[in-house]
């Protein structure tokens, strides 16, 4: 458990090929430490000179989303390709804990030339959303809860248009997975102030939030109005939001 949470970017990088809708996962060497073996978007953390150097947080998060890219996948992105969407904070009971910012960038070139290391990455897909998704469910690809709700959020998008679309209207949300007693519940907010809450209480200042036990499948999703809902999951990858 730490109170460190270091500041990292990623970009969900999507592009069209003989009509369908696929997205970049790069498979994370099995010896790393964080996320090893799993497969994720390109991304790593921001350096103190890119912080340095940016008027804003953001700013700098996009730089590293840009040069990890780079590091990483040998693909060159602009800053003009970036849509920010998500900003994921790793819970407190964990030994790492990184505040990623997840951007959205379309890749014009269906044969686009990926290049990975072989050492920190050990492989490559482009892969649609729904397929990903199912090779979750069937345990033969490995992911952390932010890659799968991201796919999960594109998953019915049939073209780059519905995708760019889908992605410029939504509002960036901040997501703070908490620790409640024994239990991991996941809190998500449209606002900033993300927060830990107690699992049995909803905050009804919020516009909406979702509220998901891992360890049972059980969430509840809460509208503005104070509808709540409640339902049950095999598996996140299962989950249509």
């Amino acid at each position: 458990m730490t109170d460190i949470i270091k500041p990292a970017a990623t970009i969900l990088l999507a592009r069209e090929n003989d009509g369908t809708v696929e997205v970049l996962l790069l498979k994370r060497n099995k010896a790393l430490v964080f996320a090893g073996g799993l497969w994720v978007f390109p991304g790593g953390k921001i350096e103190q000179e890119e912080i340095t150097d940016s008027e804003s947080e953001l700013e700098a998060a996009k730089r590293a989303a840009i040069r990890e890219t780079q590091e990483e996948a040998q693909i060159t992105i602009s800053n003009k390709q970036l849509t920010f969407f998500r900003h994921w904070t790793t819970p407190a009971i964990a030994p790492r804990r990184y505040g990623t910012w997840f951007f959205f960038a379309a890749i014009e070139e269906s044969d686009i030339s990926v290049v990975t290391d072989d050492y920190e990455i050990k492989g490559y897909c482009w892969i649609t959303a729904q397929e990903a998704l199912k090779q979750v469910r069937e345990g033969k690809m490995g992911m952390m809860p932010p890659t799968l709700l991201s796919l999960q959020m594109i998953k019915d998008c049939q073209s780059m248009t519905e995708l760019r679309n889908l992605m410029n209207e939504e509002s960036p949300i901040y997501i703070l997975p908490a620790s409640d007693q024994d239990e991991l519940t996941m809190m998500t907010f449209k606002h900033h102030e993300v927060m830990f809450a107690s699992q049995s209480r909803f905050d009804t200042n919020k516009e909406w939030c979702l509220q998901i036990d891992i360890s049972t499948g059980q969430f509840k999703y809460q509208l503005a109005d104070g509808i709540e809902l409640k339902s049950r999951i095999h598996s996140l990858a299962e989950v249509d939001f």
